[in-house]
């Protein structure tokens, strides 16, 4: 008998760059969501996450696939907060919506969406298929041909 698919949870996020009014993913049901977790500062995510959610930006339809980047900060705060970011962005051309996790109560632990979604770090793929069920998360870098086929399966299911 198949597993069930759970329901993606809600990012926790204090502010959205990149859009006009603030995403859900409730809004966003009916399209495949692409979801990088990351840190400016983080190697992998500049090198090639980022990188990667740009190419499946401009590749996939927008009618199809949301692409949103999830800035979660778990170290080194105070030189990553939204000014820092809004600059980041500017400077590597991320044309996609860009949620800022909402840091933890106390403002030294995970940040809440990591927390809820039990990341281990950065950058951190997180797939939701068109009815906002969760397909993936993984922890790290996901091959372009990997992520083009299931994006593109989710997308025909």
């Amino acid at each position: 008998m198949p597993q069930e698919l759970k329901q993606a949870e809600e990012f926790i996020v204090q502010q959205w760059l990149n859009t006009d009014e603030p995403l859900s993913l409730e809004k966003l049901k009916g399209k495949v969501v692409v979801a990088v977790a990351f840190q400016m500062l983080c190697p992998g995510c500049v090198e090639t996450s980022i990188p990667q959610a740009k190419r499946i930006h401009a590749v996939f339809s927008g009618d199809d696939v949301a692409v949103i980047g999830l800035h979660t900060v778990f170290e080194h705060h105070e030189a990553m907060g939204p000014e820092a970011l809004k600059a980041f962005i500017h400077e590597y051309r991320v044309d996609f919506p860009v949620g800022i996790d909402k840091p933890s109560e106390d403002g030294t632990g995970l940040p809440q969406t990591m927390r809820l979604y039990n990341m281990q770090g950065t950058p951190t793929l997180i797939l939701i298929d068109r009815q906002g069920r969760l397909r993936k998360k993984k922890f790290g870098h996901e091959h372009d041909l990997v992520m083009g086929a299931e994006i593109m399966a989710l997308m025909k299911a």
